[in-house]
């Protein structure tokens, strides 16, 4: 599996992310070592401070976190990392709180030294600490100095930006650079198929400036599978005979179905053709995925096994609006 130098760390071209409840913590575990023997040698633990506040001792687990078990302060990941004591693996962890109301996310320093110390005792160390989003409120100065101690205390290898387009890219480089701060290694963006706008301009600049891109949500949520292009094609066909459904078909159903169709031609199944056309591409360094039960690795095996030649993406480009 081909690797990619972040902050002096090689990370694979896959990553994986740790189930979130309501996975039983077991379970986690043993997907995460299926990962592992896979040959994936990077953990996002994307939650891996457990929703903890400012002041705040662990606490409840957010069936959001990525990392997160369901039971109170327990983490899948940090089980795994203290049980394996796996060598080579790379520790991601998001920090910063997502609050909402007009100011996005909180990303004050108390929180984010919070979180820093947070995920240091659940994981065991963090490695790369990626920012959850962006601060209406903080002054972007305020947000990278903790980064930056925590880097040259060596607590933390390098920093980046999660959910970041090429106009917050430039702004975070500028800020880090006027203030002789480390700059950001990496971002971690939504990329998959039916969300790869922001890879037009942002690849470009990330490639110049030697920040590697991580793409998450690979398959769309869901969307990208074939349980879920069945399910719409028959909800589309049920309401032309007058069915009532509460929420409209899915948009891309069109495109879905025409993608599904190539994967069959392939002997793929969509989900992995929609990994292996992620891993085919140079300009993202990893992918993040995040297996929920023991079958869902199946397409990740199938997408390492099966890489596409050129004109293959080619073809899937085609479809594409």
């Amino acid at each position: 599996m081909r690797t990619t130098a972040v902050s002096g760390l090689d990370l694979t071209a896959l990553t994986m992310g740790s189930a979130p409840a309501p996975t039983a913590v077991a379970r986690a575990v043993e997907l995460l070592d299926e990962g592992w023997d896979a040959g994936i040698r990077a953990l996002d633990a994307a939650d891996g401070t457990g929703g903890m506040g400012p002041q705040a001792g662990p606490g409840p687990e957010a069936a959001r976190s990525g990392g997160a078990g369901p039971a109170r302060g327990e983490s899948a990941a940090g089980r795994w990392l203290e049980e394996r004591q796996p060598e080579g693996i790379a520790v991601l962890s998001g920090v910063g709180a997502v609050v909402g109301r007009g100011r996005g996310s909180d990303l004050s320093p108390v929180r984010l030294e919070a979180h820093l110390a947070a995920g240091s005792r659940r994981l065991g160390r963090i490695d790369l600490a990626w920012l959850r989003g962006t601060d209406a409120e903080t002054p972007l100065e305020d947000s990278l100095q903790p980064l930056a101690a925590a880097i040259e205390s060596g607590r933390v290898r390098g920093w980046g930006a999660g959910d970041a387009d090429a106009r917050a890219l430039e702004g975070l480089l500028s800020e880090a650079d006027r203030l002789g701060l480390p700059r950001p290694s990496f971002v971690r963006i939504r990329l998959n198929l039916l969300e790869r706008d922001r890879l037009r301009d942002l690849a470009p600049l990330a490639a110049g400036e030697q920040v590697a891109i991580l793409a998450g949500a690979p398959l769309g949520a869901g969307r990208l599978t074939g349980r879920h292009v069945a399910a719409e094609e028959s909800a589309a066909e049920a309401i032309r005979y007058g069915a009532p459904r509460d929420t409209p078909v899915d948009e891309a159903l069109e495109t879905l179905i025409a993608l599904r169709t190539l994967a069959q031609d392939l002997d793929l199944t969509l989900e992995a053709m929609a990994l292996a056309w992620l891993l085919s591409s140079e300009s993202i360094a990893s992918t993040i995925v995040t297996p929920r039960a023991r079958g869902d690795w199946d397409a990740v095996h199938e997408a390492l096994e099966r890489p596409l030649d050129a004109d293959t993406v080619e073809r899937i480009d085609s479809l594409l609006p």
